[in-house]
């Protein structure tokens, strides 16, 4: 059996993926205690990261499709994290609600993010050309389908991960606690 219990930040000394989420966020996600475990998964978790940063998706836009990717792998750890950061990022809670119902957002811009994720991630990326055409026609970009699959992978990371050492929830995040029996 794997001995995935969470080390403290101070036990790994200056870690720089580490020291940048406590310094972006407050704390360090127990998720990314976790990865510090394995460093080349952790460096090659921030790198996709911080690509998926400057695509072009919004800070809001990437909460809605780790939110919508973590949904759908039912990933209770990550679904309660990435409520929480669409909340502070200001996605309307209506639309929070329905994506961990397992639906997608209110506004037609964040509903064509969140369907097209639920396509990639159903249909393994087999997209149709109607399913393409919907995306752009909400006002994205071609490249915007290629740059959403940054985020589906460094989500899929974490919720497979978390997962597999079923890492507890931060306290951070506890008023978004989500089970896949809400969905």
């Amino acid at each position: 059996m794997f001995d995935f219990e969470i080390p403290m930040l101070e036990t790994h000394g200056e870690d720089k993926v580490l020291a940048a989420l406590k310094e972006k966020l407050g704390f360090v996600p127990n998720i990314y205690r976790v990865l510090d475990r394995v460093p080349t998964l952790l460096q090659a978790l921030n790198s996709v990261n911080e690509n998926f940063e400057h695509s072009a998706f919004t800070p809001a836009e990437r909460e809605v499709i780790a939110l919508t990717t973590s949904v759908f792998n039912e990933c209770p750890y990550c679904v309660a994290g990435h409520s929480t950061f669409a909340l502070q990022l200001g996605v309307d809670p209506a639309s929070i609600e329905d994506i961990r119902a397992g639906g997608c957002a209110v506004s037609p811009r964040l509903q064509a993010i969140g369907q097209l994720t639920i396509c990639i991630l159903k249909q393994r990326g087999s997209l149709s050309a109607s399913e393409m055409r919907e995306f752009l026609n909400a006002g994205f970009q071609s490249s915007q389908i290629l740059e959403l699959l940054l985020g589906v992978a460094g989500k899929t990371i974490t919720n497979f991960a978390s997962k597999i050492s079923r890492v507890p929830l931060d306290v951070e995040f506890a008023d978004q606690a989500w089970s896949p029996s809400q969905s």
